[in-house]
């Protein structure tokens, strides 16, 4: 979720928080704000991390959406009313012991309406490890259900850098952003490594299991167009899952009205990186941080490295938060911009991603720990704040300056 550098800042600001009852929504923003926050739930979560609509009926829930809190929760909630549901407790499941581990993924099956299948991304422990699982609501298991099928489990040496995105793409396979493994600088080499599964944007077809890996264990299909999809996927051979590597920790990715995947990756010392990145692109970590040599500082082989399309400096802020491209209409200015964030410096952006070189505009600056973007049905935007539990739709305000 955030750099390992930069941690122990988020849990200091956490423990103030804690001591003094102080949240971000207490703070008054900027004055050339050109956004407002406002709250859009009628209650506060616990450590929200991911908003997304529940693409089912509920009779005494409208506009429902499902809201996932980090120690293990997901609740369903109306913009209208507080309906107080639970879609899922997995706290017996999820480890939740540090700030980059829990309950970290949501992402419904396309077909949820007939399946009644939904997929999370969690840590668990003993070992350390994350856990792709299917939760399946079909027939009688309804709200609340918690029959768990385990789909992908990865070993985590290190307790930071986990990732944590799920989404379905355009082409109807699971997309599941993996970190490096953590510590810092990625000392086991697992980014560049296309036998580990760490420091990866993976990609996989959870609707059905498959028999056609050598253990005939999977639990999926690997589509047959990934990158590796003809390797046997045994140990220190590159692993069938494999859509992109070279990437720190994908905390949160998206998918542009053009079908692409966009990917907002952590940095390490000095860069934070948005990037496009397609199938079998290796995304340079940690030879490159953003568009600079990481390992070695100087003179590094950047041959056949994709290089991200903005990145800043830890100036301007220390843990990107990806996000959407707007599609929505309140904030008509910034129709078809990439709005995303950084989480620590309370910073949210707008760029016209399709403009090589273009500048990002400063929307806000609004302190917090902002943990994720969700995009309402309508496409609008809202942001979770990982203190105070709110969760806030981004808005027109009559407050408008220049930077």
């Amino acid at each position: 979720m955030l750099t390992q550098k930069v941690a122990p800042l988020f849990v200091a600001v956490l423990s103030l928080a804690h001591m003094t009852g102080k949240v971000a929504a207490d703070a008054k923003f900027s004055k050339i704000s050109k956004i407002e926050l406002r709250p859009y739930f009628h209650r506060q979560f616990k450590q929200p991390v991911f908003a997304a609509p529940y693409p089912g009926q509920l009779k005494n829930c409208p506009d429902a959406y499902a809201i996932v809190e980090k120690p293990g929760v997901i609740r369903l909630e109306s913009p209208e009313k507080k309906c107080n549901l639970v879609l899922a407790d997995l706290r017996n499941r999820v480890a939740d012991p540090t700030l980059e581990e829990g309950l970290l993924g949501l992402a419904f099956a396309p077909d949820f309406h007939s399946s009644g299948s939904y997929y999370v991304y969690y840590s668990a422990a003993a070992p350390r490890r994350t856990i792709v699982a299917r939760l399946d609501m079909k027939g009688k298991a309804g709200l609340g259900s918690n029959r768990v099928t385990e789909l992908l489990t990865i070993r985590q040496p290190f307790s930071n850098h986990n990732g944590g995105m799920l989404e379905f793409g355009p082409d109807g396979y699971l997309y599941i952003g993996v970190g490096d493994g953590g510590s810092g600088g990625d000392p086991r080499g697992h980014a560049q490594n296309t036998a580990s599964l760490l420091g990866k944007i993976l990609r996989i077809n959870p609707s059905a299991g498959s028999t056609s890996s050598p253990a005939e264990t999977l639990r999926y299909k690997i589509p047959t167009d990934n990158p590796f999809a003809k390797s046997s996927g045994e140990r220190g051979k590159p692993q069938r899952e494999i859509f992109a590597w070279g990437l720190r920790n994908p905390w949160r990715f998206s998918f542009t009205p053009e079908g692409e995947l966009i990917v907002g990756d952590v940095g390490q010392n000095d860069y934070e990186e948005i990037s496009i990145v397609g199938r079998g692109d290796n995304m340079g970590w940690n030879i490159t941080e953003g568009y600079h040599c990481f390992k070695p500082k100087k003179n590094c082989n950047k041959t056949n490295l994709r290089e991200p399309i903005y990145e800043y400096d830890h100036g301007v802020g220390q843990s990107i938060l990806g996000g959407y491209v707007y599609t929505g209409s309140a904030l008509s200015q910034y129709k078809n911009k990439y709005i995303f964030a950084d989480s620590i410096s309370g910073r949210i952006f707008a760029l016209d991603y399709r403009t090589r070189g273009a500048r990002a505009e400063l929307l806000i600056q609004a302190p917090g720990l902002w943990s994720s973007f969700g995009r309402l049905r309508n496409g609008e935007l809202v942001i979770s704040e990982l203190q105070s539990g709110k969760i806030f739709l981004l808005s027109p305000t009559g407050q408008v300056g220049s930077l």
